[in-house]
């Protein structure tokens, strides 16, 4: 396991992004579509290890609180995702990057943890992305190595045709997006590319407006929020007769001349 603190992050309380199976060619990538805010943590290798540990880990080192924790795959990392979410994990965001690999024919379990989550993504309470590509080469490999490819998987789990394209417009429903991209069907420099371009452009299109709407507002933002509430209530009650029916004698703002 090589883990690394991609960046610390700012604020009292902040959330905190994990990566699996991501080298630190991409750091400064992750860092500019994510902005300043959350603390990134990433792993070299596809286990990481359990989420409890790295969010310890990682308050500790950065002597704050942690919220919304996103979880981020690529390839074989998706596992560690699948891992945490099979163990009852509830993250705010998961990214699966070219990595939802299953038995073939994947197991029930197998698929059913991502349309679960899928479900939640459509309902917008949990933000969900996956990509794929079309090397389903590993569907056609000697039979006690083969196993589902990203994209028969993804079918299967969202219900979304996933037809490819160079540069694809993706398929959305709620807060589920999933984007299926052309390649040949054994591609290293397309899986590759889904890392090193992919990736980058995901978090900024997706986490970074995700995180940043799921803020809480600073305590003198709050306060002003909320007298500009009460305020509003009150001249609303003040315009209302006393059967709650709009009050039409009450006094009206008189024409400027």
């Amino acid at each position: 396991m090589a883990y690394r603190l991609v960046q610390a992050g700012s604020g009292e309380q902040r959330p905190l992004v994990i990566l699996y199976l991501v080298g630190a060619q991409v750091d400064d990538a992750v860092r500019a579509s994510l902005g300043p805010t959350p603390a990134i943590a990433a792993f070299d290798d596809a286990r990481g290890e359990g989420l409890d540990t790295t969010v310890t880990r990682v308050a500790r080192a950065v002597d704050a609180e942690i919220g919304d924790v996103v979880l981020v795959g690529f390839s074989a990392g998706c596992q560690a995702v699948r891992r945490e979410l099979v163990a009852g994990g509830d993250p705010a965001a998961v990214v699966t990057i070219d990595g939802t690999h299953a038995n073939l024919p994947p197991e029930g379990w197998q698929i059913e943890i991502w349309q679960k989550l899928a479900r939640r993504a459509r309902h917008g309470e949990r933000l969900f992305v996956a990509t794929c590509t079309q090397n389903t080469y590993v569907e056609h490999l000697p039979k006690d190595q083969r196993y589902a490819a990203v994209v028969t998987v993804l079918r299967a789990a969202t219900g979304f045709a996933c037809q490819p394209a160079a540069t694809p417009v993706g398929e959305h429903e709620g807060s589920l997006h999933v984007y299926s991209f052309e390649s040949a069907t054994t591609d290293h420099h397309a899986h590759v590319a889904q890392q090193r371009v992919v990736m980058p452009e995901m978090l900024r299109r997706y986490v970074a407006p995700w995180l940043e709407g799921r803020r809480a507002l600073p305590v003198q933002d709050l306060a002003a929020v909320q007298a500009a509430v009460a305020l509003s209530l009150d001249r609303i009650a003040r315009s209302l007769a006393p059967d709650g029916t709009p009050d039409l004698c009450a006094e009206a703002p008189t024409p400027e001349a």
